[in-house]
């Protein structure tokens, strides 16, 4: 991985400390037949920070009103919610960097 700055915080980065991060995981890309997982570069900091922000802000549990019970997400709503999840990281993160 040739960049040297990171796609969210603009951190120069050290040769090699590049990670590869998939903005929707790989099973519901394949899931849905998605051929792009809108791939980003991050820092070593930004990925930790991200696989965290997904751990407390992804669900793949829904209320259904009809049934009165929780269901599971289907593989398109789990690719909405990792988009909306991934956005909201990427807002978060600039606000962050604005302030400092």
């Amino acid at each position: 991985m040739g960049k040297d700055s990171c796609d969210v915080c603009r951190h120069k980065m050290e040769p090699g400390s590049a990670r590869k991060h998939d903005i929707i995981p790989e099973v519901f890309t394949e899931l849905c037949g998605i051929s792009d997982s809108g791939s980003v570069i991050l820092c070593v900091n930004c990925y930790k920070e991200v696989h965290d922000w997904y751990l407390r802000r992804v669900y793949n549990l829904t209320y259904d009103y009809e049934t009165k019970r929780f269901k599971y997400k289907s593989p398109k709503e789990m690719v909405k919610e990792y988009q909306s999840a991934f956005r909201s990281f990427v807002k978060y993160k600039s606000k962050r960097t604005q302030e400092n």
